[in-house]
């Protein structure tokens, strides 16, 4: 043997030691917390839209499997499988059952598909509501088995189980190996007037025998049913087609035992959600509960959203608690969720109102319980609603959970108007709002006072508005640190009695402004920096002052759009002219200036070379009150 064949042997055997070596020392799995962000346009890792509609997740070794049913003119189309490892990004695996699978599905509506897996088998069978493709008149389930969780399934057809009809359905797979099927059904009224369980047969392809009906006449369906500890939760909503109602659960011990009477949770729309599922992650660290639902848009079904949120289940009273967040963090790996640190300002807030019914306090709508409310005196349109700070607060997020009456349901048009001294109001418009049951609106914003103006409700069903003015809850979310609580005002360097301020939307520098307030502005963090500052007007808040595409400044209203907030961001730098003043840099064109010119203000390149005139239009003494 050569001394080179020999050192490389002996090479090789150090790298097998030292690998052996390192396998042995126990390490962590890195934690990888992922952000969720509720209604928006989720996409897959190459950048398509995620079609996995009212379905469910299952987790094999570490990789999550996302189920749902992807339509086309409201027709199947597929059940598509989703991977992901760390619950955010996710990649498309494979179409597992199509329109070409069978000759049955060529025309047909396949819904809320459920993937549960069989350990005695070894295989993965899909459950889903089937009818044909044109109404819902066959009320049957539809089975499909694969031995990967990935694979092309193969479909096993539809029936009725036990020939009871079955519409809104899920399964689910018990620790001890049984499994059940619950879904919508008929006992003696109409579709779906109850709900049915039935327990599955050993291979989970069909029912063995009928549990018993729940929900009596109760008109619910979107089932989906999880287990913790020995607690079973039942989450169903109501049968008000494709729009949101009061969600409800119940709680029992056994699957085939009696079930508790139905309890809301959310909001009266659920937040604007249909249930499709509660996913279980069970982390190295905790195990916690995520709601998986849709949320529909009755007027445009292609406009859909996923909506991911946080459940808490309480064992000790049987209980479940659902709250929005817009986004919050989850880590696959220990299970943990963090919750963003925001404030609800209106908490323990003065609420007055235009009106008010007896036994429905205009302090309801911020109580944090958003099963009370507060009702006009009488069905007058517009009314408002307003809550007092007592102090200036940032509010960032405004959430407004709105009256529905199942089968006339409504979306409301509103404003949300904001003031300093209860006077002196700015309005963010909503009256093309066409959300049902609960909107969101991202904002931007410090003041006193919010109002909400409820301007009218738009019947689906009834052109006339019968309805009175009633909000069931408002959340003002903010951070806990107000931006600014005082104002400052900026004299021209070169006509110390011009001041900077607005009139009509644009800026201009004048004396003996009139009213005063259109000259104070809140220097607050800047919008697209925090090291910047960006400057909000005090009698119309939510206003800033920006750039425009031609480079003059106007106040704007904010919009959450990149380019707004860059161009209403600007670096406070020693000035121009004087040094112990101010200018203001653009942060989104770093050479241009805020300057006065004819009186009227606009940016400009300034530099070391500029007139001493421009220096000085560009100039300011600030000072703060």
């Amino acid at each position: 043997m050569t001394i080179y064949i020999r050192r490389m042997l002996t090479a090789l055997l150090y790298a097998l030691l030292a690998a052996v070596f390192l396998a042995l020392i126990p390490h962590q799995a890195s934690a990888a917390s992922v952000t969720i962000a509720n209604g928006t346009a989720w996409t897959d890792t190459a950048g398509n839209p995620i079609h996995a509609r009212s379905g469910n997740i299952l987790k094999v070794g570490s990789t999550y499997y996302w189920y749902g049913e992807h339509a086309v003119s409201g027709t199947f189309d597929s059940v598509n499988v989703y991977t992901s490892t760390d619950l955010k990004n996710w990649t498309f695996s494979n179409a597992i059952l199509t329109k070409n699978s069978a000759t049955e599905l060529n025309s047909s509506k396949i819904e809320r598909p459920k993937v549960i897996y069989n350990a005695s088998t070894g295989m993965y069978v899909l459950w889903a509501h089937y009818e044909n493709g044109t109404d819902y008149s066959l009320g049957r389930v539809a089975v499909a088995t694969s031995s990967t969780p990935n694979g092309n399934f193969t479909y096993q057809g539809s029936f009725r189980p036990l020939n009871y009809e079955s519409r809104d359905m899920t399964v689910f797979a018990d620790t001890n190996g049984s499994a059940y099927l619950v879904t919508a059904s008929r006992k003696t009224g109409g579709a779906n007037d109850t709900m049915a369980i039935f327990q599955l047969n050993a291979s989970y392809t069909n029912v063995s025998s009928f549990v018993g009906w729940i929900f009596e006449n109760g008109y619910r369906e979107a089932p989906a049913v999880v287990k913790k500890n020995n607690t079973y939760y039942l989450f169903t909503s109501q049968a008000s087609g494709w729009y949101p109602n009061q969600g409800a659960y119940a709680t029992t011990t056994s699957m085939t035992g009696t079930w508790s009477a139905l309890s809301p949770f959310g909001d009266p729309a659920a937040y604007a959600t249909q249930i499709e599922n509660i996913m279980t992650v069970s982390g190295s660290s905790t195990t916690s509960y995520i709601y998986m639902a849709d949320r529909w848009n009755p007027l445009n079904l292609s406009d859909h959203k996923y909506i991911w949120l946080p459940l808490t289940l309480n064992d000790t009273s049987a209980s479940a608690t659902l709250n929005w967040y817009s986004s919050w963090n989850i880590d696959a790996v220990t299970g943990t969720v963090t919750l963003p640190t925001h404030v609800n300002h209106a908490t323990g807030k003065t609420a007055t109102a235009s009106s008010t019914a007896a036994s429905s306090s205009a302090a309801n709508a911020l109580d944090g319980n958003a099963q009370s409310s507060w009702a006009a005196s009488s069905s007058t349109w517009p009314a408002w609603w307003q809550v007092d700070f007592g102090a200036p607060k940032t509010i960032t997020e405004v959430d407004i959970s709105w009256f529905l009456y199942k089968g006339s349901e409504a979306y409301h048009k509103y404003k949300i108007e904001i003031s300093n001294d209860g006077v002196n109001y700015a309005a963010i418009d909503r009256t093309t709002n066409t959300a049902y049951g609960f909107t969101t609106d991202q904002v931007h914003f410090t003041a006193r006072y919010v109002r909400i103006n409820l301007v009218n409700a738009v019947l689906f069903n009834n052109p006339s508005n019968w309805y009175t003015p009633t909000l069931y809850e408002v959340r003002l979310f903010g951070p806990s640190t107000t931006d600014a609580t005082g104002y400052s005002k900026f004299a021209s360097h070169n006509f110390p009695t011009y001041f900077i301020r607005h009139s009509n939307y644009t800026l201009r520098i004048d004396p003996n402004v009139s009213p005063a307030l259109d000259s104070q502005f809140r220097v607050v963090p800047g919008l697209a920096n925090t090291s910047s500052v960006s400057l909000e007007s005090i009698n119309f808040p939510g206003y800033f002052i920006r750039k425009n595409a031609s480079n003059q400044i106007v106040l704007a209203q904010y919009d959450g759009t990149t380019a707004t907030n860059q161009d209403a961001t600007f670096n406070l730098v020693a000035g121009w002219a004087d040094s112990s003043k101010v200018s203001f840099q653009s942060y989104s064109a770093p050479t241009y200036y805020i300057r006065h010119y004819n009186y009227v203000l606009r940016v400009e390149v300034i530099n070391a070379s500029s007139t001493a005139t421009v220096k000085s239009d560009a100039t300011f003494a600030r000072t703060n009150y």
